[in-house]
């Protein structure tokens, strides 16, 4: 058979599917609904084969619940909020070279187009347009009539958005002041999750900076050390610096407040950005403090500074307190200083001065002594600061034992639990002016779109969507227990978020947007216009359809009107007067009002993992906000990432895969349904090249022998063999297993049943029917054909598409009806037939093989005697030695074999053999004879009288004994 021509058969059926609107649906009361969505794109380039797998999942399950009678609505829209794009148009402007890589090398964008990209308006419309490309050119059963797109570029979606925020800031949700938030310095803007090139996931530590105090010519200068373990104060020996790196005296001026502080010259830019003024007045190298004393303002103790290299002047103030009894670092170092005397001396510091230094047990810890960090460090073999892996084992250990576990021993706050101390102390030192507080990445690699590291900054007069509020969280954990998760292990990730998540930034003055209506200066941001779209697919058909006519005016989209579309209900008195007013006629405002309460509630949302933080959960609060609660959404199905031949796709070192040059090379069809096969739920899945081609050969086999089984009839009431029941009784199991694995969007599972396991049905059945060519056998495969191709339909429609036509299905392979098991073809008892055989074939092999015999002739099978079959079946029911026993105790033929039937009891039970069903077997192996003489090239013998080798007494149910010669 010629080379398979993936493009032409895409390009015939995806031409046929727009020509028709096979994908459009319309709304129709007699037939039950299925809504479905996924994360609309955001376009600041193409699609890679990881974005393929998230859009390829719900395009399956929609396909699939077409095919089952289901009315399915499964639109798309494209994101362009934000500020990336204006960061990506900017780095153009200026020539940026790796900019130019990825766009020119990396996505293939023409020179001529490329620089028309300074504008940001000309990014998102060519890769608008690829990304619709690539859609359809995927088999996307997507109803494009409700195509649009965010940003004032698009003024009706504009005022859903100025709707959906009037209404939540009326309801006390969106808030005006101070929070802290990730902040890009350099173009002075707030940073959301999207808006990040590198660290969506580093988090903000909340750091308690402890002020000592230093006096130099009657001056107090304070060294703020930061820490997350306030409590450990008490227990301060020393402070730490870095001698190499750079610090500054400065001015520190917060409210009323001016001190003078010496922090590194990090520290000293990433305070500038939380409401302190910083005034720097000198800068020098930390060893400039090494050998000097500080006073811990807590304790009246004056301690030393100590040098070390493991102190980083860039993460937090660059000042570290030493408290050896309970922080491993702080241990080895001492330890390591008291070996490198030299060091001590070049700063004229007397060794004796580190020897002697006492350290001070803070923390009752059970399963420890009196310093928990140095049994640690010794456990785990600790010999250096070089050890850090080790070392931060040790502090992750035994920080966590001790806030979990640990009781403090100071007064105060003696019989205390740690973690209650810890917030008691750090609201006392703050409340004295002795510590404030300081915000620091938990990992440096924050990095924006526009190329620029983040700090954090305390915005002031900023508006924020108020997550936090007590209220509305109830609300969202009430959703939340009403949905269902796919997977189910994704619920407590859900749970946890919806507990921490706090006010949002909701609007910046930079990037695209829809301009905030009480506010125009701020521009909403896009993790806050995306949480309710869903809702306005229901409608937008409807408005584009005005649009494309020209009858619609989108400033007269006022709030009123889509309150009454989306929360209120019917009311025709309503729709007239909204039909004055918007110029929209009365009957189109009605038929909006339909859609909207026939397609909603959401059925199910759909999107990658790393959206549970944020969009997937603001999705919630946003719907528990603003609609009634029969149309909150019903699931969420979360879904893994992917890498390329091992690697994680990175465009800034050009490791992706375009998802459309994936099509180029392999097909759709092949590209689905290898992605669709990798990983299931939230598991990730690695793209590999070579796998690719392997499938492509097994797709283009497919196709080959559906092609070749379309030709046969399949005439009803044939008479069958065993074996042919055997091939509809398997493929009733795949039926079963592809919808029960789709139903819960088991993707891979569901290839597994529908392809690979009916391929290798198929491989035996026409092995054992091999030289047949009887009606029997064509009805088989024909049937068969008929099945297989609807299964595959949700996996690769295009091919499935034209081998419907040459089976001469009815209309789309798409609209088919999706097979069900039929009755009929259920038979338990010959699946465990065929097992049978199979086990048999490879067991007579391998004692050929082991026992090395030379041109075997012939085979002796004994099968299992009836009483041994009793006692399988015993065993099943009883489950126990002793009961299964006196049962079996009571048959007077059992009885005879005595100490045989406990030892094969007692080997049931060990085995766990509780699952055996009873089938002829003597019946099965002489059906089978020929063809298993065939498969081993020798005569089979099934229980002669004569005991060959005397192995017949070794037959067990369905293991028959066997003796080669």
């Amino acid at each position: 058979m010629a080379e398979l021509n993936f493009k032409a058969i895409e390009e015939k059926w995806q031409k046929r599917w727009l020509e028709e609107k096979v994908f459009e649906p319309q709304r129709d009361p007699r037939k039950p609904k299925f809504y479905i969505t996924v994360a609309f794109p955001y376009l600041s380039g193409h699609l890679h084969v990881g974005h393929a797998r998230t859009y390829t999942i719900p395009d399956v399950i929609a396909r699939f619940k077409r095919m089952q009678g289901y009315n399915v609505l499964f639109p798309m829209g494209w994101h362009i909020t934000g500020a990336p794009i204006v960061g990506i148009a900017e780095r153009i402007k200026n020539r940026d070279p790796k900019t130019i890589w990825i766009y020119r090398d990396v996505y293939k964008v023409p020179e001529e187009i490329l620089w028309t990209f300074e504008d940001p308006v000309n990014i998102v419309k060519y890769f608008m347009r690829a990304a619709k490309e690539t859609f359809i050119r995927a088999g996307f059963s997507v109803d494009w009539s409700r195509e649009f797109h965010t940003t004032s570029l698009f003024p009706p979606f504009s005022k859903f958005i100025e709707w959906q925020f009037i209404r939540l800031k009326e309801m006390g949700y969106i808030v005006k002041g101070a929070h802290r938030v990730r902040w890009d310095p350099v173009v002075g803007t707030p940073l959301g999750d999207h808006d990040l090139m590198e660290g969506e996931d580093v988090p903000i530590l909340e750091y308690v900076l402890i002020k000592f105090e230093l006096r130099e010519d009657g001056e107090v200068i304070y060294l703020p050390a930061a820490t997350l373990r306030p409590e450990t104060v008490y227990g301060v020996t020393n402070m730490w610096v870095n001698p190499e790196a750079i610090y500054v005296k400065a001015k520190i001026r917060r409210g009323d407040r001016e001190e003078t502080w010496i922090i590194s010259r990090e520290a000293a830019y990433k305070l500038s950005f939380q409401d302190r003024e910083i005034e720097i007045l000198e800068e020098f190298k930390g060893e400039k403090l090494i050998g000097k004393y500080v006073r811990n303002l807590v304790t009246g103790d004056e301690v030393i500074i100590l040098p070390a290299e493991f102190v980083d002047p860039d993460n937090a103030t660059g000042v570290v307190m030493s408290v050896p009894a309970h922080a491993p670092f702080d241990h080895v170092a001492l330890e390591d200083l008291k070996r490198e005397t030299e060091i001590l001396l070049k700063y004229d510091i007397d060794p004796r001065v580190v020897e002697e230094i006492s350290y001070i047990s803070l923390i009752k810890l059970e399963g420890y002594g009196e310093f928990p960090a140095v049994e640690e460090v010794e456990k785990l073999g600790i010999k250096s600061q070089k050890d850090r892996e080790k070392l931060e084992q040790a502090t992750k250990t035994i920080y966590k034992a001790e806030y979990h576990k640990g009781i403090f021993k100071v007064e105060p706050y003696a019989g205390k639990p740690v973690q209650e101390v810890k917030e008691l102390i750090a609201k006392e030192l703050q409340e004295k002016g002795i510590a404030e507080i300081m915000y620091e990445f938990a990992e440096k690699n924050v990095i924006s779109r526009f190329g620029n590291r983040a700090v954090i900054k305390i915005i002031h007069d900023q508006w924020f969507i108020d997550y936090g509020n007590p209220e509305w969280k109830a609300k969202a954990k009430e959703a939340l227990d009403q949905m269902t998760i796919y997977p189910e292990s994704r619920r407590a990730q859900f749970e946890a978020v919806i507990e921490w998540l706090d006010k949002k930034a909701c609007a910046r003055k930079v990037g695209l947007g829809t301009p905030l209506p009480w506010d125009p200066e701020w521009v909403i941001e896009s993790l806050s216009d995306s949480t309710i779209y869903m809702a306005y697919y229901t409608i937008s058909r409807h408005i584009n359809k005005l649009r494309e006519e020209d009858k619609l005016d989108p400033e007269k989209l006022t709030p009123e009107f889509f309150d009454y579309i989306f929360r209120e209900g019917f009311s025709e008195a309503k729709e007239k007067e909204l039909a004055e007013k918007t110029g929209i006629p009365a009957e189109i405002i009605h038929e909006m009002k339909e859609e909207f309460e026939y397609w909603y509630p959401l059925d199910w949302r759909c999107s990658a993992k790393d959206l549970i933080p944020n969009h997937l959960t603001f999705f919630i609060f946003n719907h528990v906000a603003l609609f009634r609660r029969e149309h909150w959404p019903r699931g969420i199905a979360v879904n893994g990432f992917g890498t390329l031949e091992g690697q994680k796709m990175s465009k800034s070192k050009g490791n992706v895969l375009n998802f459309i040059d994936a099509i180029e090379e392999n097909g759709a069809d092949v590209v689905r349904l290898y992605i669709m096969s990798l990983a299931e739920h939230d598991s990730d899945f690695d793209w590999r090249r070579k796998e690719v081609g392997k499938l492509r050969k097994q797709v283009e086999r497919f196709y080959e022998l559906v092609s070749e089984f379309a030709s046969y009839e399949a005439k009803e009431g044939i008479e069958l063999k065993s074996i042919d029941r055997w091939m509809l009784h398997r493929l009733n199991k795949s039926i079963e297993g592809t919808t029960k694995a789709l139903e819960e969007f088991r993707t891979r599972t569901a290839v597994q049943w529908a392809f690979y396991t009916i391929m290798n049905d198929l491989r035996w059945y026409l092995r054992r029917t091999e030289g047949r060519d009887d009606a029997a056998k064509r009805y088989v495969l024909r049937t068969l054909a008929d099945v297989w191709v609807r299964l595959m339909a949700p996996f690769t429609p295009h091919i499935c598409e034209e081998l419907w036509e040459k089976l001469g299905g009815e209309g789309f392979v798409s609209l088919a009806k999706w097979p069900e098991p039929r009755k009929e073809w259920w038979n338990e008892a010959l699946e465990i037939g065929e097992e049978f055989i199979k086990s048999l074939i490879e067991d007579i092999k391998e004692i050929v093989e082991v026992a090395k015999i030379e041109n075997p002739k012939r085979a002796y099978i004994y099968t299992a005697p009836e009483w041994k079959w009793r006692v399988v079946e015993v065993v099943a029911e009883k489950r126990d030695f002793k009961a299964a026993m006196a049962e079996l105790m009571k048959d007077e033929e059992i009885r005879k074999h005595g100490k045989e039937v406990a030892k094969i009891v007692q080997r049931l039970i060990k085995e766990r053999a509780f699952d055996v069903k009873r089938i002829d077997e003597e019946k099965v192996l002489r059906e089978a004879k020929e063809f298993i003489e065939k498969e081993l090239g020798l005569e089979i013998v099934i229980n002669p009288k004569e005991d060959k080798g005397g192995k017949k007494k070794q037959a067990m149910p369905l293991k028959p004994a066997v003796y080669v010669e």
